[in-house]
Order: C-alpha cells, then sequence, then structure tokens
C-alpha cells in the first residue's frame, strides 16, 4: 500500500514548505497515516489535543496570533463534526485555518460502517473552499491531482480575506504501513499578488528577466483590444512566441493560431525549440497535441495569470502563479527587443510558415469534405465575421485556416454539443452584424428547439455540417474500429434538415458538391429579412 499513500507524505511536505509553523492533531485510528506524516516532517511543533472542540479553539488561537495557517488534524466520523463551532469563528474572524479530516472512502459511507458519515463540505455555509483527496495515488494522474489540490488549498486561506478551508482525506486500511519517502517532484507553486509582480524580490520578474526563450499560451478569451494590444506588444519580443487559436480572439499575424497542426508535423523537437519560461492565461485550450507537448516538458518554468481564486493547472506544471487580471500583468513587461531573432523564434516561425504551405498543398488537392468546406468557409466569410463554433470536429477544423480579424465564441467551458444554436441565438440578439454559428449535424439536431423562438434573431446565418452523425468519431481511432461503432457510436439519424426547416419556417440551401460551395456560402452572407439554414 506504501506508494499508494504518496499524497499523504507529500500533503505534510508541501505544507512545511509552504510555511505552515504549527499543527494541532486530535488522536484517532483513521488519521493515523496523518499523524505519522505530520509527525515526521513537524516534530515537536505538532500538538495533541483530545477533545476536538478544545483543539480546533487552541489552533484558532495560534492563528490569530501567527497570522499564519494552524493545520487541524482529526479522525472520521463526529470528531470532524465537532471542529464545526471553531471553524465558524475563524470564518467571521477571518482568521486562517486549514482543516484536514480524515475519511472513510466514498462506497462505505451509509453502510453501517464505522464512525463513517458524510463528510464532503460539510463545513459549506463557512469555510472558504472544501477540497477532497484521492483515496490513493497509484496514477501520476493522482499525485498530480493531489499535489494542485493541496497547494490550492493553502493559497486559499490567505488570498483575499482570510479563512478556513477545508481538505477531506478519504483513507483505506491498513491504516499503520511505512510512509513512502517525499516524492522526488514534489511540487510547491508559488503565489504573487498583483503589487508584489514586479517588486525586486518578484520570482515572475526575475523569471521573465533572465529566460532567453519564451512561449506565452493564450486560452479561450472574450474581444479585448486592451488584452489584443498587451499581446501584439510582447510579439515584438524577441524571446516570445505565442500561441493563441481562434478563440483567444487575439487574431495577430505573429502567433501560431494553428498550433494542432503545427504539433502534429514532429514527434521530437530540437534543444533550441523548448520555451524555458511559459506563461499561460485565459480560457481553455482546444488543441490536444498543446497540452501534450507543455505536459512532456521537463525543465520549463510554467507560470499561471488568473484572477480567480483558483490554481488551474491544464499542463501539469504549474511552479507558480499570479493573482491578477492578465492584461495588467501583460501591460507590465518590458521588452528585449533585437534586430535578429533568437533560433528559438526563427524555429516557430519556420514550423509555422511550412505548415501553412502544407495545408494549403494538401487542401486543393482533396474532394468535397469537411477540411474542404472549412477552407471555403475560411476564405469567403466576411473578413470581420463574428463566427460561433460548435464543438467535437468543427472547433477543431477552425484551427487549420487562417482566423483574419474574426471574433470567435464557442461554448468550451464544458465542450459540450448542446446549446451551440441558443448561444448563438442569443449573441445575435446582441449584435446588428450577422451571427456565423457552424455546427454539425447532431449538435443541430439536439439544439432545435433553438429555432422554436418567436424573436429569433434575423441576423442568425446556421452553417450546418451534415454528416449523417458524429464526424469526429470518424477521426478518432478507438471508436472507428470497434464493432459497435456504426450501430451504436456513429448516431447515425434520418433527420430531415430541410423539413426541419421549413416547421420553423425558415430558409434552407443544400450544398452537395464542392462546385456550388463557393456561391451558396456567397449567398448566406448576403442580408435577408429571414434566418438562413446552409
Amino acid at each position: 500500500m506504501g506508494q499508494q499513500l504518496q499524497h499523504i507524505t507529500d500533503l505534510a511536505e508541501i505544507l512545511f514548505a509552504r510555511g505552515v509553523e504549527n499543527v494541532v492533531i486530535s488522536p484517532g485510528s483513521r488519521n493515523a497515516p496523518l499523524i505519522r506524516a505530520f509527525y515526521n516532517r513537524f516534530k515537536e511543533e505538532c500538538k495533541s489535543l483530545v477533545d476536538e472542540r478544545s483543539a480546533a479553539y487552541f489552533a484558532l488561537g495560534q492563528s490569530l496570533i501567527t497570522k499564519k495557517p494552524t493545520v487541524l488534524i482529526s479522525t472520521s466520523g463526529t470528531a470532524v463534526l465537532n471542529y464545526a463551532p471553531a471553524i465558524a469563528e475563524a470564518f467571521y474572524q477571518q482568521i486562517p485555518l486549514l482543516i484536514v479530516t480524515a475519511d472513510r472512502p466514498v462506497e462505505w459511507v451509509g453502510q453501517q460502517d464505522n464512525q463513517a458519515i458524510n463528510q464532503q463540505n460539510i463545513y459549506k455555509n463557512y469555510i472558504k473552499a472544501s477540497y477532497s483527496l484521492p483515496v490513493e495515488t497509484s496514477t501520476p494522474d493522482d499525485l498530480w491531482m493531489a499535489h494542485r489540490v493541496i497547494n490550492e488549498a493553502f493559497c486559499k486561506t490567505i488570498s483575499g480575506s482570510f479563512g478556513p478551508v477545508h481538505i477531506n482525506v478519504p483513507l483505506r486500511e491498513s491504516l499503520y504501513e511505512t510512509l513512502p519517502e517525499v516524492s522526488k517532484k514534489l511540487k510547491i507553486t508559488h503565489i504573487e499578488e498583483p503589487d508584489s509582480a514586479f517588486s525586486k524580490d518578484s520570482l515572475f520578474y526575475s523569471d521573465w528577466q533572465k529566460a532567453t526563450s519564451i512561449m506565452l499560451v493564450c486560452g479561450q478569451s472574450l474581444p479585448d483590444e486592451s488584452l489584443k494590444e498587451a499581446v501584439e506588444k510582447l510579439s515584438a519580443d524577441s524571446r516570445v512566441v505565442i500561441v493563441a487559436e481562434p478563440l483567444a480572439n487575439l487574431n495577430n499575424e505573429n502567433v501560431i493560431f494553428n498550433p494542432e497542426v503545427v504539433l502534429n508535423s514532429k514527434t521530437e523537437y530540437p534543444e533550441m525549440a523548448i520555451p524555458e519560461l511559459v506563461i499561460y492565461f485565459g480560457g481553455q485550450v482546444v488543441s490536444k497535441k498543446v497540452k501534450l507537448f507543455l505536459r512532456e516538458l521537463e525543465n520549463s518554468k510554467f507560470w499561471f495569470i488568473s484572477h480567480g481564486n483558483e490554481l488551474i493547472d491544464t499542463f501539469q506544471n504549474i511552479d507558480a502563479k499570479i493573482q491578477a487580471e492578465p492584461v495588467s500583468i501583460l501591460k507590465s513587461l518590458n521588452l528585449k527587443l533585437s534586430e535578429t531573432e533568437s533560433d528559438y523564434k526563427r524555429f516557430w516561425k519556420a514550423e509555422q510558415k511550412n505548415v501553412g504551405f502544407l495545408t494549403e498543398k494538401f487542401t486543393n488537392n482533396i474532394a468535397y469534405s469537411d477540411l474542404q468546406v472549412f477552407k471555403n468557409l475560411s476564405g469567403t466569410l466576411p473578413e470581420k465575421a463574428i463566427v460561433f463554433a460548435g464543438n467535437s470536429s468543427v472547433v477543431r477544423y477552425l484551427l487549420y485556416f487562417g482566423q483574419k480579424q474574426r471574433t470567435f465564441y464557442s461554448n468550451r467551458g464544458v465542450s459540450g454539443i448542446d446549446g451551440c444554436l441558443s448561444s448563438a441565438a442569443g449573441i445575435a440578439s446582441k449584435v446588428d452584424a450577422p451571427v456565423y454559428v457552424i455546427v454539425g449535424d447532431l449538435a443541430f439536431t439536439y439544439d432545435s428547439n433553438a429555432l422554436w423562438n418567436r424573436e429569433l434573431p434575423k441576423n442568425l446565418k446556421i452553417i450546418l455540417i451534415n454528416n449523417e452523425g458524429g464526424g469526429i468519431f470518424h477521426l478518432l481511432k478507438g471508436p472507428s474500429e470497434h464493432e459497435a461503432f456504426l450501430p451504436i457510436v456513429n448516431a447515425h439519424h434520418l433527420v430531415n434538415f430541410k423539413k426541419l426547416a421549413e416547421a420553423f419556417g425558415l430558409n434552407h440551401q443544400l450544398c452537395t458538391s464542392i462546385n456550388e460551395l463557393h456561391g451558396l456560402v456567397q449567398n448566406l452572407c448576403k442580408k435577408t429579412d429571414k434566418v438562413e439554414i446552409l
């Protein structure tokens, strides 16, 4: 069981590294691994108080003086509830506490087992946040998740208004086995507030100044001229390569807008292509290749910029975070300008140019298909069009072609196919320009009730990619090779979209060949007094 408790050893080690000085333990059996881990690290700074009510108030008193989080450790069951009065007091006095409660695995809760109650979010009205660690760390992702949660929980006790934060730790038998040594790659995440980010002691400022190769990864963002200007300024830095997919809405000619394609061209990269520093901000990144590339970097420093309290670690490599609006930090960065670009920057520019050439060459010679349709849409839609991208294959095809000065939206928070038409209609109701929503047939059918709207905006233009089933499943090796693919996975349907359009009183055009495509897309772009479906 030893390595499965790696997160228990690392919990004590991370909190020690973050500056915790005091630990108050309420003895028990279920929390035995926690007691051993914290005593091994903190020794005489661990205090043992049997009465949980008193223990919690004792910890509160310590934190009141030190202004630092005191760690409270309890066994499972009613012991956890006995901490509640002091936690409520700490919440309203804004005193930092970190409550660590041992628990039974979730499958044993409600099964008449000893000291088993529902402990998840048990203090919900009187804490800043509640977290649960994995039962065991049998995979690298388990340990990554545990490190991230521990760092975020600690940071939350002292960010903004101080207060108590809860970590629930489910544990299996046996509870008295030897714990493993500290992880070789223990993740201690540093946090900087905006007023300290550029002080002489700032780690971020130091990393920025000394880095010779920097990758700025821009996640999904709403259109923002200030952010766009800040990123455009940084693109002039001789050390900086910018990755910004269409959904980042930065449409700068100096960014890698199609990283999925660029990174698909190689399996290995020379040393000159590896960034020393990676800075990430914004929402989701669509490209799986970007995620894999960045997750495999071993010696790069990673900073995340966000005004929220969450410690988001998309690339499983985060070293530090600045808690601030990204635009304010990016605007403050000083540039290193040079007439000669670094080998690092030249490499990535050459890769982008070469991939653009190969994409153009390939798509010039393919038949009528999804890829050919998206190439035509890229060249035919208005230069400053508002585009809403459906999920699955649609949002990925957008990565293949130039983004121009268009504005892009998509439901990438959770990336479901539901609600694409409705979200696009909502956008169209608030703008005067046409809104082009591109969706697959499953997303269209699933959200066809979006058309059941007496005030459906007339500026909504629907481009429906009809593969008579889930097109993306054909691109995934696993599903397409299984015997259940056609009857089950492909989601084949018999919907007649012309009749569906007529049912809602909408104009409908059908394109069945490459020869019709350009003209029909041009017709769609003309203003009419009705919603158009192509």
